[in-house]
């Protein structure tokens, strides 16, 4: 009579590669760019935060140092999520490879916290683009499509993964964060 197999073997990653590329992949590297651009583009980076169509932009020259130093931290911010992407998500993907059922809470408590965050994030630059701005969709720059749009688009994705669409729930594991 043969063992039974590992349970690694038994149930299917928790975190399959679609899921893996994306979100330990795609996304830092969204993310960095973004941080780069807040970091090292600051001034132009604010006047862009609200789309040219909507409001006269303030001149690049008169802006507060406070608005800058804001900007900055913003991208410090970015900087500081793509770093967890890149860095916790493989981490805790090689260090519980055998542990399917502690991986799956992690990345949950994880995708959760960030899915908080996008809803956040979405919600705070529609409520500042006002009801005519929010619905102007014409009018948004780049950086507005990439606040809201990109958001919704990575919010997407950590809800399917949540709800189990294209992976395997695992039996008994916690569904609360």
């Amino acid at each position: 009579m043969t063992a039974p197999p590992a349970a690694s073997s038994r149930h299917s990653d928790p975190l399959p590669k679609a899921y893996y590329l994306f979100f330990a992949v795609i996304e830092p590297l969204l993310t960095f760019a973004g941080a780069g651009r807040a970091y090292f583009d600051s001034a132009r980076y604010f006047v862009e935060l609200y789309p040219e169509d909507l409001v006269i932009a303030p001149k690049l020259a008169s802006l507060h140092p406070a608005a800058l130093m804001a900007v900055r931290q913003l991208g410090s911010c970015f900087f500081l999520f793509a770093m967890m992407a890149c860095v916790l998500l493989p981490a805790m993907r090689r260090t519980l490879k055998n542990q399917p059922k502690e991986l799956e809470q992690l990345v949950r408590a994880y995708l959760f916290c960030l899915a908080a965050a996008d809803l956040t994030h979405i919600g705070a630059t529609l409520y500042d683009l006002g009801p005519e701005g929010a619905t102007r969709l014409g009018s948004w720059n780049v950086l507005t499509w990439g606040n809201v749009g990109i958001t919704v688009v990575l919010f997407a994705w950590r809800m399917c993964w949540i709800a189990g669409v294209g992976r395997s729930r695992l039996p008994n594991s916690k569904k609360a964060t």
